[in-house]
């Protein structure tokens, strides 16, 4: 789907954790492919240039969950998002 992500349209929130390392298959990847996946420091600011209404919010010393690790930090940076996108009139 990466090839897509120049298609989407819509406003788009990455809220990424930037310790991030899940890769599906990273387990039984060849150790060139495996250097390579997974890393979402990079991964994030990557696809925010991709997507042409993107923002990004990164959590910084966070993995997969951010919303689970920090969640008042997580609600706050998406309802913030959500009232800059589509403020309730």
């Amino acid at each position: 789907v990466y090839y897509e992500f120049k298609d989407l349209k819509m406003p788009t929130l990455l809220l990424i954790g930037t310790s991030d390392t899940t890769a599906i298959g990273k387990d039984i990847a060849p150790p060139e492919v495996k250097a390579k996946i997974g890393h979402y420091a990079v991964l994030g600011k990557q696809v925010a240039k991709l997507i042409p209404q993107s923002t990004l919010v990164e959590f910084p010393g966070m993995g997969h969950a951010p919303q689970m690790e920090e969640p008042a930090k997580f609600h706050q940076a998406l309802l913030a998002w959500l009232d800059k996108t589509n403020p309730v009139r």
